[in-house]
């Protein structure tokens, strides 16, 4: 009888709700409890922003020469857009050429231009798109001596021309900046001059001297009145 009590007694305080949590506390540990993690969270992770930009840091004054056709030197001044989209310049350009035979420098042609142009890079790459409008002074002249007179017939014209054209133009860190060009010269408008160089008629009937003047006005309208090819190497600096 007194086992059976002791027994019953036992069941009675192994079934109180107190004392079945803490027995369950002791016996369950789990892993999350006994270890501490070393591992930090981390943050979820940001897109950091592109520094790569389409477009200067600010907008650019350059000069630049180069050389090209149908005017030999050309130089100038041009302004570059942040955008890197667009340009304006100053253009000038020409030379002279006075070729030698066995006696003298007997033949000079001369050649000078003043155009404002503008460039449109479509892609906002090296290549870009252009046209130049300006206004060129073409003079040819040939001296010689006609019954014992010297001479010199000179032809001059001056005309406005467009040049539509394509390019390539890069523009480095240093400042520096190399481009290529080419189109074509389309004269818009002329006027000639003629100059004959001397009243006396025996001269100006002269065959030789006939000739001479016609080959003077030949060359003149090829460089002031006839479409002529465009192209031009360049290098420069902006700031």
């Amino acid at each position: 009888m007194k086992n059976i009590l002791i027994t019953s007694a036992v069941l009675f305080i192994l079934s109180t709700p107190t004392f079945a949590q803490e027995a369950s506390s002791e016996k369950k540990e789990t892993p999350a409890t006994q270890e501490t993690s070393t591992e930090t969270p981390t943050a979820p992770a940001q897109e950091v922003p592109s520094t790569e930009s389409r477009e200067w840091p600010r907008s650019l004054w350059g000069v630049y020469g180069g050389l090209g056709l149908p005017h030999v030197l050309n130089g100038g001044l041009e302004y570059l857009d942040q955008s890197r989209t667009w340009a304006v310049a100053v253009d000038i350009g020409g030379f002279s050429f006075k070729p030698k035979d066995e006696e003298n420098d007997k033949e000079e042609v001369a050649l000078g231009s003043f155009a404002i142009e503008g460039r449109y890079h479509p892609f906002t790459s090296s290549f870009y798109i252009a046209g130049a409008v300006g206004a060129q002074s073409v003079s040819a002249k040939k001296t010689a001596s006609y019954s014992g007179e010297t001479v010199t017939p000179e032809v001059k014209i001056n005309n406005t021309f467009v040049t539509p054209k394509i390019g390539w133009f890069w523009q480095f860190n240093s400042g520096l900046n190399f481009g290529v060009e080419l189109g074509a010269q389309i004269p818009l408008s002329k006027k000639v001059d003629i100059e004959d160089g001397t009243t006396n008629p025996i001269v100006i009937n002269d065959p030789e001297y006939i000739k001479n003047k016609k080959d003077v006005e030949d060359l003149a309208e090829k460089l002031g009145e006839q479409v002529l090819p465009h192209a031009l190497v360049r290098i420069g600096y902006a700031f």
